[in-house]
């Protein structure tokens, strides 16, 4: 049941994706030349110097990103106790599906998992990306799967990454 529970888990992130990628492109509505009777400058004004912005949060330890797949696939704690863990959080259609499985995966011995977290290195600026080791009560085999981390005020797991680990889980 634990693959029934990925599986839409996973579909529920890709509608979710493909609706905030449609509303992502949508145009904004073009400002009219007046507002309130004063003009619209046409040029912007120029940039006030001012403080650079700080870095993003420093790269999470392997311990770190182990901890956090841990949480996220605790059948114990519940979705809404995991929201900070995923790109975007977790909507409570997800989160209901996702504890439900959970439960199940608990309760049919395939729980826990453990996350061996190889590394953890940047790619790019806010992305980083984790080298992670994963296996189980029930799968036959350690599976190493390369996984995404977005800094959005601190390190969480990109939803393609939520959905790719929800995918390799479901196989189990």
């Amino acid at each position: 049941m634990t693959g029934r529970l990925l599986l839409t888990g996973a579909a529920a992130l890709a509608v979710i994706g493909m609706a905030s990628a449609g509303l992502a492109s949508a145009e904004p509505a073009a400002p009219g030349d007046v507002v309130a009777g004063v003009p619209i400058p046409l040029d912007p004004p120029s940039p006030v110097p001012g403080p650079q912005p700080a870095a993003g949060a420093p790269l999470p330890t392997t311990g770190e990103v182990s901890g956090m797949l841990t949480r996220l696939s605790d059948a114990g704690i519940g979705y809404k106790e995991k929201g900070d863990l995923v790109e975007n959080g977790i909507t409570q259609e997800e989160g209901h599906g996702l504890d439900h499985e959970l439960r199940k995966a608990y309760r049919d011995g395939e729980l826990p998992y453990t996350f061996d977290v190889l590394n953890v290195v940047p790619v790019g600026e806010g992305r980083a990306l984790s080298n992670v080791t994963i296996t189980g009560p029930k799968m036959p085999a350690p599976v190493t799967v390369p996984l995404q981390l977005v800094d959005q005020g601190s390190w969480v797991l990109s939803r393609d990454s939520a959905m790719q680990l929800m995918q390799v889980l479901a196989g189990h």
